[in-house]
């Protein structure tokens, strides 16, 4: 059962980020998590999970666009490309004509790694203070535009007590100075979530991916996780598979377009 609590602390996780925007709305129902941000992106931060894999997809798309029609904005379904739990909602999104805008590998990895000193120059710390959840998401802004997140979406992350909550640990590194690489952690289910990891441009080829990873995957493991996951980038994939993540599926992103696109 791996697989269903990986997916389960996404879901938390995803709940758990957008409680770090003041400006996000979360709807938890009877089976499903629905999430909206303060930006309109519709695939970054606007996403619809199904929690109990025997609700009838048809109605979580129905209460998805609805949720998202009252804030007049798209929105992106999250399933399991490859699991028989979500082969139903997938025929489901695109009958109702949802698009897949976007796949990623879920990888995970049932033990510690070997954790590599900071590269030269480098200190790393736990972020503890707004100042350091500041250069966090500076950090995220710099370093996810290379695969097409707009710079703006981490703007509206504030609530920087989100990252040090007790089932939480986010780290920091910084190069000559400059704030330089992210990583964090989010425990449950069991799962160590490992997610925002990431690093400046001028920070890249000095194997501080790896120290980062293997920071954040020590501390969920040290809050008592058996088993990390985490939802590859294109960049970040080769890394994990190094480190001795496997992949178990891959998540499809179906995307619903705003309603006046729909009209």
């Amino acid at each position: 059962m791996a697989h269903r609590d990986a997916h389960l602390n996404l879901i938390d996780s995803s709940r758990q980020l957008f409680e770090l925007d003041p400006g996000a709305e979360i709807e938890a129902g009877a089976g499903w998590v629905f999430g909206s941000g303060s930006s309109p992106h519709p695939v970054i931060s606007n996403a619809a999970f199904r929690v109990d894999d025997d609700l009838d997809p048809g109605e979580l798309l129905e209460r998805a666009r609805a949720f998202f029609a009252a804030r007049d904005r798209g929105f992106v379904v999250w399933a399991r490309a490859g699991a028989a739990e979500d082969r139903d909602l997938i025929e489901a999104a695109e009958e109702a004509g949802l698009q897949a805008v976007f796949e990623m590998p879920e990888m995970l990895l049932d033990r510690r790694v070997d954790a590599h000193p900071p590269p030269t120059g480098v200190e790393l710390r736990r972020v503890t203070s707004a100042a350091d959840a500041d250069d966090y998401w500076q950090v995220a802004a710099s370093a996810y535009t290379s695969i097409g997140f707009p710079p703006e979406v981490f703007a509206h992350y504030e609530n920087d007590g989100g990252l040090s909550a007790d089932n939480a640990a986010a780290f920091l590194a910084r190069l000559d100075g400059r704030p330089a690489g992210i990583a964090m952690t989010i425990v449950s289910h069991d799962v160590a979530g490992i997610y925002w990891v990431g690093s400046t441009e001028e920070a890249r080829g000095r194997g501080l991916g790896w120290t980062m990873t293997a920071t954040a995957i020590d501390a969920g493991f040290d809050m008592g996780a058996g088993i990390a996951s985490l939802q590859a980038s294109p960049m970040g994939e080769s890394l994990y598979r190094r480190m001795g993540f496997e992949t178990i599926f891959n998540y499809r992103l179906l995307m619903c377009a705003p309603p006046e696109k729909r009209r």
